[in-house]
């Protein structure tokens, strides 16, 4: 199947959603009856990833402009993976194959070095500071992409509060942090938003997130 693993996950999706038949998606994908059905089975029993081919022998298949389109991109960006360049580029082939490019056009060392270093910090006693963190996305078979919110302790990273959205938005996080308020009844030293600048400290932090929330939930 030649079709960009974005297409197929589409088409795939549908099928199963019934939104489709069987007929519909071998003429979208262009294979045959055996393989949609393949296909199906393989995205239900392990979503997107199922359906990715990761056949040794599909190097061949790669045209040279997608190879150049490789080469182009890592030089741009060296920090980039196999993995992230070929879902960048919507390419129907494996990580190995990417990779494969890559080492010979001697790019594989590129992202050793982070373009940005890694700067960590730790409050220096419990209930100091409270991070709100997202982790994501991650693809559950028959459900789709999740994200996981949690509100952690910075001091312990002890997980206060924590649930599963189909979505990122503002609301959902302020969602988690309320939950950990009712639990634990107490108030943080200071609030911050993993990914985000801080957003104040104890009562006039919380009432900003609840500020930007409410603005979040408006704008959608």
């Amino acid at each position: 199947m030649k079709c960009p693993i974005k297409q197929r996950v589409v088409v795939i999706k549908s099928l199963i959603e019934g939104e489709i038949n069987i007929q519909k998606a071998v003429d979208l994908l262009g294979c045959s009856r055996r393989t949609i059905e393949w296909h199906r089975q393989a995205y239900l029993a392990e979503g997107k990833s199922g359906l990715i081919d990761h056949r040794h022998s599909n190097y061949h298949k790669l045209a040279k402009a997608n190879k150049e389109r490789i080469i182009e991109l890592k030089k741009k960006d060296g920090w980039r993976s196999a993995r992230n360049i070929r879902d960048k580029l919507e390419l129907s082939v494996s990580e190995w194959t990417v990779m494969n490019v890559i080492r010979e056009a001697g790019l594989a060392k590129q992202n050793i070095k982070r373009v940005k270093p890694i700067q960590r910090f730790e409050a220096n006693h419990p209930n100091d500071l409270w991070q709100a963190d997202i982790m994501g996305k991650i693809t559950l078979p028959k459900i789709g992409d999740c994200y996981l919110i949690a509100t952690l302790d910075d001091h312990s990273r002890f997980c206060l509060s924590g649930k599963w959205y189909l979505t990122q938005r503002a609301i959902n996080v302020f969602q988690v942090w309320y939950e950990a308020l009712v639990r634990w009844g107490d108030y943080p030293g200071h609030c911050f938003k993993m990914r985000a600048a801080s957003i104040g400290e104890g009562r006039a932090g919380l009432a900003n997130m609840l500020r930007l929330s409410t603005n979040s939930t408006r704008s959608v």
